[in-house]
């Protein structure tokens, strides 16, 4: 105890030489930060794409964030309690919790309203938030990943009324959550932006227009909403009413609307942007002194389109990848995948690549592979099938090794050539699903393993075009997973499911990669980059 309170004394009196010496130089400066497109909304509930989730999670502060080791921090909610059975957690939230006013609600909120009012961030902010959520209208990407929660997905379906959700406000400060089964990942689903609140009266009054301009975004977080720049920049202002962990340093967040990438790594170096996400063949370009953060959040491998016509055949995909092996693609110097989830994912804070071990890609066996292209050509009623693989010219060669050597096996029965596309042309064609076989980089949209199975197969099935009823089955099994073994276990089994059945091939591990300007320090992103925090963030030049 007299450790402690010699440390604190300590803190007091370099705080005290601090202010007789003047104002830290490095703090209440404005960061500099791009997006590759202007958002079109930034009301929480509908956040959807990853730039729009960057300046969103600066605005709002939800239950819990994630910290940058992927741990769970608390937001809005001080403390939690959570039953021995694991059903019912019970958030306390901050009494001092507030939503920043500024002169433009003066149409909601009268003349005057920025300094007249205060505005408590309350309980049933956060259970007007998940009515929102859950209401099929809303139409907010990721609330199958929320389904935990009683009656949340009976209410998206349309069977029973937002009254029976199990979102409560025991009182101002305290929110209930009740679940319908144990969830070992629920916080860290708690840190999507969507689970941001709303304020009711605030949302109605909008008629419409929540999130769409200044005058029609309420903001908690530790940035507000303070210019809307149309093509140009987003400004995020620091609150002063944020009263969150930590204190936030910098005055502001410029947010600039750039879609050419290829420019990031030489406004790092000049300074004209203090953080960015830079493509990997872009980071050449970065000078010597600029700081660089890689992130695992990447795997390479190949595609298979399950919607089309033809490579829907699961025979004709397992028969494909039983074809070839890894060491067909003679790729030495990359970093073999160690399954289809790259090492950033997380299961309730800790590394799901360690805890599950590997997922190998389908064994080669030119036995098996025979055996089932013959019940995939009887089944496509052809005796011969054509494939056409979308690749970047980089992997052109690689690919044209992974046909001879199917021409090999198979003869004539299969018909295969490349199609060299720019990175470009290659997400394109994936988020269409205008292709059949690509071989593409698959990058975790976010750091919990859960999140990213189910963007793997969305609703719609985007990404590999996949709506199988077994692999739901999967997932409804790690939606009751009651502990981080069990949800270690069902990942891994839902996992190894679209390895097996060829929905994908993983080749080789890649990282994406941050970059900051040499002079800054503080800036923080979580551990599959989703979120950016400029609270601690300091400038010195």
């Amino acid at each position: 105890m007299k450790r402690w309170i010699a440390g604190l004394l300590i803190l007091l009196l370099l705080a005290g030489t601090l202010s007789a010496c003047g104002s830290d130089k490095s703090a209440d400066r404005s960061f500099f930060y791009p997006l590759t497109a202007e958002p079109k909304s930034l009301d929480p509930q509908i956040c959807g794409d990853k730039d729009t989730a960057m300046v969103v999670s600066s605005m709002y502060e939800g239950l819990v964030r994630m910290g940058e080791d992927g741990t769970i921090r608390p937001g809005v909610a001080q403390s939690m309690d959570v039953s021995e059975d694991g059903l019912t957690y019970t958030f306390h939230l901050r009494p001092d919790a507030k939503w920043h006013i500024i002169k433009n609600f003066k149409y909601i909120y009268g003349e005057g309203c920025e300094k007249n009012l205060e505005l408590p961030v309350t309980a049933e902010d956060f259970v007007f938030a998940f009515q929102r959520i859950f209401t099929a209208s809303t139409n907010t990407p990721g609330v199958q990943t929320l389904y935990a929660i009683r009656n949340a997905q009976e209410i998206h379906d349309g069977e029973v009324t937002l009254l029976e959700l199990g979102v409560k406000a025991a009182d101002a400060q305290t929110l209930v959550i009740t679940l319908n089964r144990p969830s070992a990942d629920f916080l860290t689903m708690l840190c999507q932006p969507i689970c941001a609140p709303c304020n009711r009266f605030f949302f109605e009054s909008t008629k419409g227009k929540y999130g769409l301009g200044l005058s029609y975004t309420l903001c908690n977080g530790p940035f507000y909403l303070s210019k809307w720049n149309e093509t140009s920049n987003l400004f995020l202002r620091r609150n002063p009413d944020y009263v969150g962990e930590n204190a936030v340093i910098p005055a502001g967040v410029y947010f600039y609307f750039n879609a050419d990438e290829s420019s990031y790594p030489g406004r790092i170096n000049e300074g004209v942007y203090d953080a960015a996400p830079i493509a990997q063949e872009c980071v050449g370009d970065l000078s010597a002194d600029a700081k660089t953060v890689q992130i695992a959040d990447t795997v390479w491998g190949l595609a298979f389109n399950c919607q089309d016509e033809t490579v829907s055949n699961a025979y004709l995909r397992m028969a494909l990848c039983s074809a070839f092996s890894v060491d067909t693609l003679e790729m030495p110097e990359k970093t073999a995948a160690r399954g289809m989830l790259p090492s950033a994912c997380r299961i309730s804070g800790v590394c799901y690549r360690d805890e599950a071990g590997d997922v190998p890609p389908m064994e080669q066996s030119k036995d098996r592979a025979l055996l089932f292209m013959q019940f995939a050509l009887e089944a496509l009623e052809t005796s011969r099938v054509e494939l056409t693989i979308l690749c970047t010219e980089e992997y052109d060669v690689a690919m044209r090794k992974v046909i001879q050597r199917w021409q090999k096996i198979f003869g004539v029965s299969v018909a295969a050539s490349t199609v060299v596309c720019t990175q470009e042309e290659l997400r394109t064609a994936r988020e269409s699903g205008d292709y059949q076989v690509a071989f593409l980089p698959v990058k975790a949209p976010s750091t919990s393993a859960v999140q990213t199975l189910y963007s793997y197969t969305s609703e719609d099935g985007s990404l590999f075009g996949m709506q199988d009823e077994e692999f739901a089955g999967y997932m409804r099994t790690l939606q009751c997973a009651p502990s981080a073994s069990s949800a270690v276990e069902a990942c891994r089994q839902a996992e190894s499911y679209l390895i097996r059945t060829g929905v994908f091939y993983p080749v080789f591990e890649d990282t994406s990669c941050f970059a900051f300007y040499s002079e800054t320090d503080g800036i923080t992103v979580t551990p599959c980059g989703e979120a950016i925090s400029f609270i601690g963030a300091r400038k010195y030049d």
